[in-house]
């Protein structure tokens, strides 16, 4: 009964911090980082007490949501890139293709995360930690490829990575109002491709 009661309240902790976070995340998009706790717990439909149960302020708020984002936009990532893992050509079409859905998916949320003043709310080793969750997925399918002998070899794996994301970031900055992010899909991979291979 004791074990019954303990896995319920865990589950609920749990519940409830997914809600917190998920009304964070509609704040945030609203007001950026000038987002107020009480319109958080509002949003929530929770209490005071439960909101700094799990959060000690705001800025550990506004990282976690943060950290929780970018943690669930890398699982789409890897969920959709993995299954290609002996076919480099297949991965790279996967990448792209999620990366822009990804986008469209958090779009709002990504916009506000670029508020420079969230740098601050991060230590170096926070900021690491975020950063290298980001790159994996472009890191992983490069690796890929040139174990394969399908990419060249001596490339920077982590300017690469990086080169990857800029790609994708500033083609959907630049292009987004122009075109639809479904017709950058073909010419984004083309001139990734023929930047990785022989």
């Amino acid at each position: 009964m004791n074990d019954d009661a303990g896995v319920r309240k865990r589950t609920d902790a749990q519940t409830n911090r997914a809600r917190l976070l998920a009304a964070a995340q509609t704040v945030f998009v609203e007001a950026g980082l000038d987002l107020e706790v009480n319109e958080v717990i509002s949003r929530s439909g929770l209490g005071v007490g439960t909101f700094y149960r799990h959060f000690g302020s705001r800025e550990e708020l506004v990282r976690a949501m943060v950290a929780q984002t970018v943690k669930d936009a890398q699982v789409q990532i890897l969920q959709a890139i993995e299954p290609h893992a002996d076919d480099p050509h297949a991965a790279l079409q996967a990448l792209v293709s999620v990366q822009l859905h990804v986008y469209q998916q958090y779009q709002p949320l990504f916009s506000a995360m670029r508020d420079r003043r969230l740098k601050k709310l991060f230590d170096s080793a926070q900021r690491e930690a975020l950063y290298t969750l980001v790159l994996d997925p472009p890191r992983w399918v490069l690796e890929r490829g040139i174990q394969l002998g399908v990419f060249r070899q001596g490339l920077h794996r982590d300017l690469v990575a990086t080169t990857i994301l800029g790609a994708f970031t500033s083609a959907i900055d630049l292009l987004e109002n122009q075109s639809p992010l479904e017709e950058l899909e073909q010419p984004l991979f083309q001139l990734l491709w023929g930047m990785l291979v022989h």
